[in-house]
């Protein structure tokens, strides 16, 4: 194929001198280098230009920084004068910044002023108050001011204002500070003085209001419509009666008496060996509010009574110590019905009588160690339901659900059997009661009848007669009187000797009543309900119905217990008092574990025994001890568990 012809200016292009070509490439060359070196030293400008820009606003910000501190903390300085001020060179450029934008030429001077002044700044200095409701507008606009005119030329000028801003500053205080509580203390300890003053004067003058005042106040009126304030006196004297009717019967109250703080008030107050409260002087003697309560403060004595063991039981701890069982070397076949302690042995070493439905009686002499048996006996015809000690002797009452009874005698070892009562045809002699000195029994007869049995003849000696069924009985400490109460929920109070219902009340729990206790001061009465009412026997028959075994009308009285234990939730079918009356214990058989033990003067039960692993089972019987060192409880595995009492055994 034929070339084809290239044009005549390519070919001119193509044979170009090599002479030509090698002098213009140099020229290029530093064409190149020139413009890399402009862009170079352009980019070099423009670097150092942002540098010195962003130094000059870092400056500005410090300036701004510098001048809104001095705003909001006062000072001319700014922070770096201020408590925060630092050693470092850091803050000797903030305030170059700051005089080189406003132009101060005293800086040093001033620098070195503020200083000093900072080092003898308060904490009143570094914090205000700011109240509101004053003009604080105003203070902003002197510290603006004072932030403008600080950097000025006249150091004179700058020197006078930081002074009064000190001043000012000092002046207000600091922020947990109220300037006006060091300034007005000494006149508001006057006003609180003077307005307790008259506090009290009005007080003495308007007196107490029963009406008014709290709830609680009304019970100290006379009558329903007693609505005129009481003066102070005569309100102490009203807290005093009520203190006197409500208060348990095992506290002393004497110090409430009326009419001994009365007497107290005629009689001068003489002055005492080694002074004391009781120190006479003109004041106190004019005083005719007597403190009667400062007797008591000036002892620590107990308000209680002491009890058998010279301590008063502490409410809600119970210092209880499980001991050997004390049927353990021969134990029951069946339920323990009955277990009691012979009222007339040894308060260290008791005896104890366990009895049950397998037909045994049995004696156990109580160490806390062996508990070893001493004699026992079987009764073939008689099931025993209860049993009990004829006083201090050594005989014992048995009964069941038979028409007879059994009387056994453990010194000579002789048994009576009582074929009937004569005159009575109950069927059943199951449920009975003994007088303390064991000379009256009562059985619990049909139709509403009590029976009266003679414990050393063994003959019938009268009936007393109730509305309904008789379901509880009980004896008074002193044997002279006889409770008992049933179906109706009444509770009657008869006379041995005269055979006279002396008393009759209505329960308030309204229920059946199941079981009944009694001390010389304390009344426990248990329903089917499982409520047990605490009623006080501190008022004798006559003071309460003007005259004593004439007998009442068919009508119950109201009567108000001191306290309802509802601690049970079934029957309450066994209560009982400790010798010297500080617990009761409640019991119940419908249900496992019920048992509750009472604190009396404060009517609290105690909360740390028995718990709920404590293993009682089914409660069938509870006795205490002649000095209360022992606790036993009789359950239907056939165990009578024992336990130690401390506090009666510390002395």
């Amino acid at each position: 194929m034929p070339k084809k012809k290239q044009s005549k200016k390519a070919q001119e292009q193509k044979h170009v001198s090599p002479l030509n070509h090698s002098v213009d490439a140099p020229d290029e060359a530093i064409s190149r280098s020139n413009k890399r070196t402009k862009k170079a030293s352009k980019a070099s400008s423009d670097r150092k230009e942002h540098k010195d820009n962003k130094h000059a606003l870092s400056e500005t910000k410090l300036a701004e920084e510098a001048a809104l501190t001095a705003m909001l903390f006062g000072g001319g300085g700014g922070a770096s004068s201020g408590a925060w001020a630092d050693d470092d060179d850091d803050q000797i450029n903030d305030t170059s910044a700051w005089d080189d934008k406003y132009g101060n030429q005293n800086s040093d001077d001033d620098d070195s002023d503020k200083e000093d002044k900072a080092t003898n700044w308060s904490s009143g200095d570094l914090f205000a108050i700011d109240r509101s409701g004053e003009d604080i507008g105003e203070d902003e606009d002197d510290a603006s001011e004072r932030s403008d005119n600080e950097h000025q030329s006249d150091t004179d000028s700058d020197d006078d204002e930081s002074e009064q801003e000190v001043n000012k500053a000092s002046m207000q205080g600091a922020a947990w500070q109220d300037p006006e509580s060091d300034s007005d203390s000494d006149d508001s300890d006057d006003d609180d003085s003077d307005s307790e003053e008259r506090i009290i004067k009005s007080k003495k003058q308007k007196g107490v209001s029963l009406v008014d005042g709290p709830n609680r106040l009304k019970k100290l009126r006379r009558y329903r419509d007693e609505t005129d304030p009481l003066s102070l006196s005569e309100y102490e004297l009203r807290l005093r009666e009520r203190f006197m009717n409500t208060a348990s019967v095992a506290a002393n109250t004497s110090w409430a008496d009326v009419k001994q703080i009365q007497h107290k008030e005629e009689e001068p107050k003489t002055k005492r060996k080694g002074g004391g409260y009781g120190s006479s002087s003109d004041e106190e003697s004019e005083d005719e509010d007597y403190n009667a309560a400062a007797d008591i403060l000036e002892s620590n004595a107990s308000l209680f009574q002491h009890s058998s063991s010279g301590m008063q039981l502490p409410p809600t701890i119970l210092d209880v110590v499980r001991t050997r069982d004390g049927n353990l070397s021969d134990p029951n076949n069946s339920v323990v019905s009955a277990v009691q302690f012979h009222p007339g042995s040894d308060e260290e070493n008791p005896l104890l009588m366990t009895a049950g439905m397998d037909k045994m009686l049995r004696f156990f002499r109580i160490d806390g160690e062996e508990n070893p048996k001493i004699h026992g006996i079987h009764f073939p015809t008689l099931p025993i339901t209860c049993a009990s000690f004829l006083g201090d002797s050594g005989s014992v009452v048995m009964s069941g659900r038979r028409p007879f009874f059994y009387i056994y005698d453990a010194i000579s070892g002789n048994i009576q059997k009582i074929q009937s009562i004569v005159g009575r045809k109950e069927r059943s002699l199951e449920k009975f009661t003994v007088s303390p000195n064991g000379d009256v029994i009562a059985f619990v007869g049909n139709d509403g009848y009590i029976i009266l049995v003679d414990g050393k003849s063994r003959q019938w000696i009268g009936d007393l007669k109730m509305n309904g069924s008789v379901r509880a009985i009980t004896f008074s400490e002193d044997g002279e009187y006889i409770m008992g109460s049933g179906s109706d929920g009444d509770v009657y109070k008869w006379n041995i000797q005269s055979r006279r219902c002396v008393e009759r009340f209505h329960n308030e729990d309204g229920t059946i009543t199941s079981s009944l206790a009694a001390t010389s001061n304390f009344l426990a009465v248990g329903s089917e309900s499982g409520v047990v009412n605490l009623y006080t026997e501190k008022y004798s028959r006559s003071s309460l119905y003007g005259g004593s075994d004439k007998g009442v009308g068919l009508n119950a009285t109201e009567r108000n217990p001191l306290k309802s234990i509802m601690n049970l939730t079934t029957s309450a079918d066994s209560l009982k008092f400790n010798a010297d009356g500080q617990i009761l214990a409640l019991s119940t058989r419908r249900e496992t574990n019920g048992l509750k033990l009472l604190h009396v003067p404060t009517q609290t039960v105690f909360s740390n025994w028995p718990t709920s692993k404590t293993p009682l089972k089914y409660v069938w019987s509870t006795d205490f001890s002649p000095g209360s060192k022992y606790f036993a409880v009789g359950n239907d595995h056939g165990k009578c568990l024992l336990y130690r009492l401390k506090h009666y055994w510390d002395e």
